[in-house]
């Protein structure tokens, strides 16, 4: 009986055992914080469908639920949430540099 033993590239291992790891840390992930994120939706659904008063409370509520979720989020969740906002951030400031550098962009003078 022959039998050939060929060695797996270290990135193929590497790359296996980072995906294993993370994806048991996603297993072990609490999930409490979609009970008031699941509350925050709810309420804000009402808030924009209803036109009371009542409106205004569940919009309160709402905005502590969303806050809450966000404080009880695991830190690989908090961590993506913080990227997209300096990504999304970065990209509105060069919007509004541009907008500004051609609003002030001065016009030829005229010769008289």
């Amino acid at each position: 009986m022959d039998v050939k033993l060929t060695p797996i590239p270290k990135t193929i291992s590497i790359c296996f055992i980072s995906t294993t790891i993370f994806s048991s840390e996603v297993s072990k992930m609490p999930l409490s914080f979609l009970i008031p994120l699941c509350t925050a939706l709810a309420t804000g659904y009402f808030f924009k469908k209803s036109t009371d008063e009542i409106a205004y409370l569940a919009g309160v509520f709402a905005a502590i639920s969303f806050i809450l979720s966000l404080v009880l989020a695991p830190w690989q969740i908090q961590f993506g949430l913080l990227i997209i906002v300096l990504i999304i951030t970065n990209r509105l400031l060069q919007e509004n540099e541009s907008k500004q550098t051609e609003a002030t962009r001065k016009q030829p003078r005229e010769i008289n």
